[in-house]
């Protein structure tokens, strides 16, 4: 008996003594639209830059319109899950600074300066997250809070008013 106990024991030693803390997941942006009717948002597109280039060198772009992505209304306030477009995920994430442009206004909206410091966890943990502390939007610093997000946990907030 002692002898089975020791083998198992041993086996799950070896398996986690190798496993030693694993860098974490970038977060993502989720953003909120108040003050804007359905007909303001019914399309949207999502611009990703080369980070710190002044919104220059465009990298990838998406057209979102209300048939293909996740909107929710609460009162004033529009939630819009950038997540599915053409089969390819569109999150506002570090590594890129963002325009959102809302065609109907003519009015962009731009994310950049993403401030997500890389982090570690166990092994065992899954789904550890990087923090995002900051971003700049429309020239100005902001320190995002979280929500919770349908099917998505806690999210930063990206509010956006009309």
């Amino acid at each position: 008996m002692m002898t089975k106990l020791s083998i198992i024991a041993a086996c799950v030693l070896a398996t986690f003594s190798g496993c030693g803390p694993n860098p974490c997941q970038d977060t993502y942006i989720t953003p909120l639209f108040i003050g804007f009717t359905d007909a303001d948002i019914d399309t949207l597109v999502v611009r990703q830059f080369i980070p710190n280039d002044n919104f220059a060198h465009v990298r990838d772009s998406a057209i979102f319109d209300a048939n293909k992505v996740f909107y929710s209304r609460h009162t004033d306030t529009v939630l819009v899950l950038l997540n599915v477009i053409s089969g390819r995920e569109k999150y506002i994430m570090p590594g890129a600074d963002w325009q959102i442009f809302i065609p109907s206004l003519n009015r962009t909206i731009s994310i950049s300066n993403i401030e997500s410091p890389q982090t570690e966890g166990p092994c065992f943990k899954c789904g550890c997250r990087n923090p995002i502390n900051s971003f700049t939007q429309d020239a100005q610093t902001v320190t995002p809070g979280t929500a919770p997000i349908p099917n998505s946990g806690d999210n930063y907030i990206l509010y956006i008013k009309k």
